[in-house]
């Protein structure tokens, strides 16, 4: 049975440094929530078998997805990393260092869904209130806001109805907690 640095090496030849460089910002993608790497993809330009190619594919994603890897410190890689041909290292490093704030951010953005509900996004809309059945000329505006809350394992849209007053004691919460 091969080891796995002669493993490596034979997946990782110099002349698909190319295509290594793409798996790896496809991994990072996939992490930061756009579409990753697929086989099919790959399978042209790689002479791997599905086998091979799931277990490049994991080692990179658990290498990218940990957190010590974005010091890219040699002393801080993670195991994995110093199992890899130095060719190979270099690239991850690379791309690290391309990609370091994207990766961070994303990998920030799991964390706090596992411990808080969080606002991953937001909807608005302004309207404009003619009248009602008490007044027959209001002529009050309204912002609708919807905010898309995401936990570990739900998903949900809060939506607010503000008039400017409330509008403006809400941005001023907002400006101090931040």
């Amino acid at each position: 049975m091969k080891s796995s640095q002669s493993l490596y090496i034979s997946l990782f030849s110099e002349e698909k440094s190319d295509v290594l460089k793409e798996l790896l910002h496809a991994c990072v993608d996939e992490i930061c929530g756009r579409p990753g790497p697929s086989y099919r993809k790959f399978i042209n330009s790689m002479d791997w078998s599905r086998a091979e190619y799931e277990g490049v594919y994991k080692l990179l994603s658990t290498l990218l997805k940990n957190p010590a890897s974005l010091y890219m410190v040699d002393e801080k890689m993670p195991q994995e990393y110093h199992e890899l041909p130095e060719q190979v290292q270099q690239n991850v490093l690379t791309c690290l260092k391309v990609r370091r704030e994207q990766l961070t951010n994303a990998l920030l953005k799991e964390h706090y869904k596992r411990k808080l509900p969080t606002v991953t996004n937001f909807d608005w809309r302004l309207k404009l209130v003619m009248g009602s059945s008490k007044m027959a000329s209001l002529r009050e505006s309204l912002l609708q806001l919807d905010f898309i809350v995401e936990d570990m394992d739900s998903r949900r849209i809060i939506n607010l109805e503000l008039n400017k007053d409330e509008l403006e004691t809400m941005i001023n919460v907002l400006e101090v907690l931040v």
